[in-house]
């Protein structure tokens, strides 16, 4: 049962994206799998000026970084802490 899964998964992420088209042909919308789309939302993240970022991506990147952040392991730290740590502090 566990290669099963494993081969889903492995499947899930060599997706090719799927493309969807109106009675002209134009691509109107581009289906990618979660684990592309996370992708892409890091990289806005790291690389894209937030101030020119849609609202709407402004909230996926939001919500993805707070998920990730609830699953991190280790302890927690005051902000006091790191800011002091980083020089910013009082």
């Amino acid at each position: 049962m566990r290669n099963k899964r494993q081969a889903k998964s492995a499947a899930a992420t060599i997706d090719p994206p799927r493309y969807v088209q109106n009675q002209r042909g134009e691509t109107v919308e581009v289906i990618v799998s979660i684990d592309d789309y996370e992708r892409y939302l890091r990289t806005l993240a790291k690389h894209a000026d937030w101030e020119t970022l849609p609202a709407y991506l402004q909230d996926a990147i939001d919500t993805l970084l707070a998920q990730e952040a609830r699953t991190e392991s280790g302890p927690s730290l005051p902000l006091r802490a790191v800011l002091k740590k980083n020089g910013k502090g009082r």
